[in-house]
């Protein structure tokens, strides 16, 4: 064997310990490489998913080119059969967009029904005695666990593609009328993407205590129904419920505050371009129907950058949700585990 050969090996052995080691003490590559083997399985589902989504945001993108064919002939009055291409482009995008709805579910629930009945047994088949209490927290768990991973899935096959097709596009057609508008339109995506990262990570801890509340809400809860005038199940009951109630309402007050200022950013970004396209419209000659074009396509950006933004805040806690399960379930061997 070469030398070479021996190098190659080695490191294939240190990538797979690596991986181990990832698996076994990480939570998000335990969360991640389940999602993964969700979308492995229904592999045909997710390639069909993927090219639908991609001819959808084509198709999306077409109303927008004829509407602002339609406004530079409106002063000619050679309008051709341009109204009836766009009133059937405007046809054309809903008509995929539901049948993509109903593909993605179809996978959806395939996958749910499977990672549900895998966790459930699983729970079962535990070598623990447990009360009702503490099995109603189990079962809340992985039902938890359970929508996070479907939910990743879902939303990874089909909520990426339609910003990533529409800031290619987007972005080739300001290229296309000046370099300076496409460079500084892909530059300005960059600060809400920053924000994103951020704003996620400042709330992970309310996250996890969001999840673990909700377990605990639901144990307590079914304690009270089971163990009449038990007072002490009743306090914790009540105790429970208001740090759940004040959890969300503290969750619901950041996201909101974190989403509007991330579309805040977008706006800003929309306009900018808007604003240089006006200072050069005259010298790379700028039609009305031009200007109808980069705010309609800018604007489809702005919805999409913004809702995938909302679909990765949902992934990263439904990661957290995992965290909670995996916690719960890891080997005293495993203990402590490295700060995630």
């Amino acid at each position: 064997m070469s030398a070479l050969s021996r190098y190659v090996d080695a490191r294939k052995r240190r990538i797979g310990t690596w991986s181990r080691q990832q698996l076994a003490f990480s939570n998000n590559w335990r969360f991640f490489y389940d999602v993964w083997q969700l979308i492995i399985e229904q592999k045909w589902y997710s390639l069909a998913i993927i090219l639908v989504t991609i001819v959808q945001e084509l198709a999306a993108l077409w109303p927008v080119t004829l509407l602002g064919q339609f406004v530079d002939r409106l002063s000619t009055g050679d309008l051709g059969n341009v109204v009836w291409l766009f009133m059937g482009a405007s046809l054309l995008y809903p008509a995929i967009l539901r049948s993509n709805v109903v593909l993605r579910h179809k996978a959806f629930y395939e996958t749910d029904y499977s990672k549900r009945l895998e966790l459930t047994l699983g729970e079962s088949d535990r070598d623990e005695d447990r009360d009702v209490e503490e099995a109603s927290a189990a079962h809340t768990r992985v039902i938890n666990a359970v929508s996070g991973i479907t939910n990743a899935a879902y939303h990874i096959l089909g909520s990426f593609t339609p910003v990533i097709i529409k800031i290619i596009v987007v972005s080739g057609n300001l290229l296309a009328y000046n370099r300076l508008l496409g460079l500084v339109y892909l530059a300005t995506m960059l600060v809400p993407a920053a924000m994103t990262i951020a704003f996620n990570h400042r709330l992970k801890v309310l996250r996890d205590a969001q999840y673990l509340v909700i377990s605990h809400a639901s144990g307590t809860g079914v304690r009270v129904i089971a163990s009449r005038n038990d007072d002490t199940a009743r306090e914790r009951f009540l105790r429970v419920m208001r740090e759940r109630t004040d959890v969300m309402i503290s969750l619901v007050n950041r996201g909101q505050l974190f989403t509007y200022i991330r579309e805040a950013a977008l706006v800003g970004s929309q306009f900018l371009i808007v604003f240089l396209a006006l200072g050069m419209r005259e010298r790379i000659g700028l039609t009305p129907g031009d200007f109808t074009k980069i705010v309609g396509y800018t604007a489809q950006v702005a919805a999409a950058f913004i809702t995938t933004a909302t679909v990765l805040d949902a992934i990263v806690s439904y990661c957290r949700a995992y965290h909670v399960y995996a916690d719960a379930h890891r080997p005293p061997t495993l203990s402590p585990r490295p700060p995630a």
